[in-house]
């Protein structure tokens, strides 16, 4: 392995880089096949264990998928976000992006796996799935002078990009469920395709009679108005990855997700190829099969009483954040986030249901909305927005109704009142 420098301006301009790293030296690891780009001191120590986790993935990679790359991963390691997360794309090169912060684990919607080696897994799938080549793509590649990044302007870019990447055009579902998959199986078991969120989520949809989208549905729709957005991809994704591995073999699987010689160039033609049937009759299969498991476990649910209810609310509240019920005023205080309305504070009432929006929350974290803490003496919410930044710290009299930021970038969240003093709590995620 050997270190060097990077030029520090001009990756903070690209890469839109938190104000404290601006002031740091950006450095570079390479091995024979990473460049891992980070800014020092700041980030110097998890470096080598970034490189450990992706070459160990790397490694996996080969084993199943006999993929080799033929250049450089390059990752950058970002301090962005209190929130971490990761991302891949192989057009024009192979690259990664993490945002090194602890993951968002609310609802159990990320799996309790150590971060940066989940994200290992599942994003270097994604380059293997998207960038590895059958003979005739690299022939193409040859052709163009590399891989083709498609360009809105320029429309016959999308097929001069189909023939050198043919699986980048996949959908989300597809490129989601299986590094998802892909994650859980190179962790032993560990991940979110044997997670409780996912399994709740399509037992709630059996329960309340929720319509499954189709493959086209999901993406044209599916994303788009329901609260979960593109999440959806992933769950759909997984879970239909989850069954046809039950139905069939993991090692089936991964026959439809290689793009080698001997493989169809479209991801449909080669499911029909591996399965022996169309995709949309697997998928209409898999809807079945995962009504009828969900019923049974329902079945077994309800051989016991469950508490009593009353909805509150007139209508679904999507996203919500902690509530906090009101004695005074009887009313609930939480943060909502739901498609066509700004994310915002709201006040419920307890008696009649009914709804008041009292403050927009900006940057809102897809499952929780906000961190919300309650003052009832002084009668204010303390909350956070920017939340899928760097967290400011803000106040709302409910008595005024005037809101004052306390802390900009304050990068505290999972906020606490203390009833004894008074005084507000928080984690704090820096570097």
């Amino acid at each position: 392995m050997c270190r060097g420098k990077a030029a520090g301006l001009v990756a903070a301009l690209l890469f839109g880089s938190a104000p404290s790293t601006l002031l740091a030296e950006w450095r570079y690891l390479e091995t024979p096949d990473l460049r891992i780009i980070y800014s020092a001191p700041y980030l110097t120590s998890i470096v080598p264990y970034v490189a450990q986790s992706l070459e160990s993935s790397l490694a996996g990679q080969r084993a199943l998928f006999g993929y080799d790359p033929d250049e450089k991963v390059t990752a950058w390691l970002l301090d962005r976000s209190d929130y971490g997360g990761a991302a891949a794309g192989v057009l024009p090169w192979n690259r990664l992006i993490f945002d090194v912060a602890p993951k968002n684990t609310a609802f159990e919607t990320f799996s309790a796996g150590e971060r940066i080696r989940t994200w290992s897994n599942h994003e270097l799938v994604h380059v293997t799935m998207m960038d590895q080549a059958a003979p005739e793509d690299v022939r193409y590649r040859r052709l163009f002078a590399g891989k083709v990044v498609p360009v809105s302007t320029h429309p016959e870019t999308i097929l001069y990009s189909y023939l050198t990447n043919p699986r980048f055009a996949a959908p989300a579902w597809y490129l989601e469920g299986a590094a998802v998959f892909m994650e859980t199986w190179m962790a032993g078991g560990l991940g979110r395709a044997q997670g409780a969120y996912d399994e709740m989520v399509f037992r709630s949809m059996v329960l309340d009679g929720t319509r499954f989208f189709d493959p086209l549905g999901l993406m044209a729709e599916g994303t788009e108005i329901d609260f979960r957005a593109g999440a959806n991809a992933y769950l759909y994704g997984t879970r239909f990855m989850s069954y046809l591995a039950y139905r069939y073999s993991p090692e089936t699987l991964l026959s439809w997700w290689k793009r080698d010689a001997g493989s169809e160039r479209d991801y449909q033609d080669q499911f029909l190829k591996v399965f022996g049937l169309p995709l949309d009759q697997a998928w209409q299969e898999w809807v079945r099969w995962e009504h009828e498991f969900q019923r049974a476990n329902l079945a077994e649910i309800h051989k016991f009483p469950t508490t009593p209810y009353t909805d509150l609310s007139k209508r679904a509240l999507g996203s919500v954040s902690r509530a906090y019920v009101d004695p005074e005023t009887r009313k609930l205080y939480v943060a909502v986030r739901y498609p066509g309305v700004v994310s915002h504070l709201a006040a419920v009432s307890l008696d009649d249901g009914s709804y008041e929006q009292l403050q927009e929350v900006t940057l809102p974290i897809h499952f929780r909305v906000t961190s919300l803490a309650f003052d009832p003496q002084e009668r204010r919410l303390f909350y956070t927005d920017d939340n899928d930044a760097l967290r400011n710290l803000m106040v709302l009299d409910l008595r005024t109704g005037k809101t004052t930021r306390l802390i900009e970038n304050a990068r505290i969240g999972d906020l606490v009142l203390n009833p004894t003093d008074r005084s507000l709590w928080g984690v704090r995620s820096a570097n």
